[in-house]
């Protein structure tokens, strides 16, 4: 019988005491907004309301303006003071200091105790000793992934962006990513092309064209 690499383990996280807003509370009202990058506009007529527990799915083209959305509401929800945010870029490089190690990156006090925790949370993703205290470039895009959720899990935002956040998981990995994030109490947005994640754990689906949001039944996925 071979051997799973450490790569297709199961990742087994999950959300505790998560204090989600208000279902009904409006965070984001676009009325007809433009989409650019730079003087050259990408998307047009844009209209969207985002509420405190919506869980949204875009989807779309290639180099429509994905990634571009999800930074633009970034931006909005980032300036709202009762919103927790994480986020989960598609490129990890924007969001991991590559210089620290795991360990380091993950706590906030320093605190043995806080250390204690961070090192056993890292050994159930099957962080190796050495992993944990090596630099963070020298991971794997799958461990590094891993690395990204366990800082969502511990820091307990209220709202979630994700962009593909299913990309660099193994198949055996992706169910225990989609239990995690349709288990989430909390609202959030995600970029994805995995049909299966998005079926699971959004409530709503839009595609995005040059002409705005276009409403996605579950069922036509």
């Amino acid at each position: 019988m071979t051997q799973k690499p450490l790569e297709e383990e199961q990742i087994q996280l999950f959300f505790s005491d998560i204090q989600p807003l208000a279902a009904s509370k409006v965070l984001i009202q676009l009325e007809k907004e433009n989409l650019s990058i730079g003087e050259r506009i990408l998307v047009q007529g844009i209209q969207l309301t985002v509420r405190g527990q919506d869980k949204i799915g875009i989807i779309g083209p290639n180099g429509v303006g994905k990634s571009t959305l999800l930074a633009k509401l970034q931006q909005l929800l980032s300036a709202k003071r009762e919103i927790s945010l994480g986020y989960m870029p598609q490129d990890y490089h924007k969001k991991l200091q590559l210089n620290l190690s795991p360990v380091a990156y993950l706590s906030k006090t320093g605190e043995k105790e806080e250390l204690q925790k961070i090192q056993s949370h890292l050994a159930s993703l099957n962080f190796s000793y050495p992993e944990m205290h090596h630099q963070i470039r020298s991971l794997s895009g799958g461990q590094q992934g891993k690395l990204l959720l366990l800082d969502l899990v511990l820091r307990k935002p209220n709202y979630l962006l994700l962009d593909e956040p299913t990309r660099n998981f193994s198949p055996t990995s992706q169910p225990e990513i989609r239990k995690l994030f349709a288990s989430y109490h909390g609202g959030l947005i995600t970029v994805s092309h995995d049909r299966r994640f998005l079926k699971e754990v959004c409530t709503s689906i839009y595609r995005l064209t040059d002409r705005g949001l276009e409403v996605v039944d579950l069922q036509d996925l």
